[in-house]
């Protein structure tokens, strides 16, 4: 067994909590568990520096060690690429076409819930990608209160918040459309991303994804018209490709491969 003691300085009502007795096997779990996480981030990087070079020698040897038996590995392999992807969107291309080959290698694992898909990579690093474009647009209190933080910031740091958001927000742009030209993101999914970022006043950024899918606005005129009827073109055109769910307030699009 453990000991941990805090410091005397406690009132003397609170005496009988000064020593907390933690189990050694809890201690040892814990240590286990952060070393399989740092050594599946480790692999992971490995894999997209691997992919970078051109150099596919390694993956099923990688993978091998690797071998994640729990959804939370699959996750934790997925946060690692799309987090590259974002913050070096240099390396956007690269990780989508890691993750098209893990898709192909990793073997589905059993759902927790009877009757349930099994979980893939895909379907990890999907949910991954939403949580990450969700972030970057919050909820209407949330983004109140954001902005009342804002008017307070000084303006040159208000500014580097602004630039950091947008080059975020392009970053996850060129992820969808690399996602979508390698077959891994759905039209549909690809539809609802653009009437979000509309609404959110990312017009620019809309037309960006819209030109990463061969649709471009010709001018300025036929642009808005675009952003409206591309919902349509593309929900046609891949309507299986997504599910709609209600979240919070707002009805959105499941992103699902």
């Amino acid at each position: 067994m453990v000991q941990v003691q805090h410091s005397p300085l406690r009132s003397p009502s609170r005496a009988h909590c000064d020593h907390i007795t933690i189990p050694k096997e809890v201690l040892l779990s814990c240590a286990a568990l952060q070393a399989r996480r740092e050594e599946i981030e480790q692999w992971t990087c490995e894999l997209i520096q691997d992919t970078i070079v051109g150099d596919a020698s390694r993956i099923e040897a990688t993978l091998a060690q690797i071998a994640p038996t729990k959804k939370i590995e699959l996750e934790l392999m997925a946060q690692v690429i799309v987090s590259k992807a974002l913050e070096e969107p240099q390396h956007s291309q690269a990780c989508v076409s890691l993750s098209g080959a893990l898709q192909i290698l990793l073997p589905a694992l059993p759902s927790s819930l009877q009757g349930k898909k099994g979980e893939t990579f895909m379907h990890a690093l999907l949910d991954v990608f939403q949580t990450e474009f969700e972030a970057v647009f919050p909820e209407p209190g949330q983004d109140i209160a954001s902005n009342k933080q804002e008017q307070t910031q000084p303006e040159t740091e208000a500014t580097l918040v602004e630039e950091r958001k947008q080059h975020r927000i392009r970053a996850i742009v060129h992820l969808a459309g690399h996602l979508h030209c390698q077959g891994l993101l759905g039209n549909g999914v690809v539809s609802q991303m653009v009437q979000d970022l509309v609404e959110m006043g990312q017009a620019e950024a809309a037309n960006e994804l819209l030109w990463f899918v061969g649709v471009v606005a010709h001018n300025a005129d036929q642009e808005h018209q675009q952003h409206l009827g591309l919902g349509t073109v593309l929900e046609d055109a891949g309507e299986s490709d997504a599910e709609t769910t209600t979240s919070g307030k707002k009805e959105r699009r499941q992103i699902s491969p």
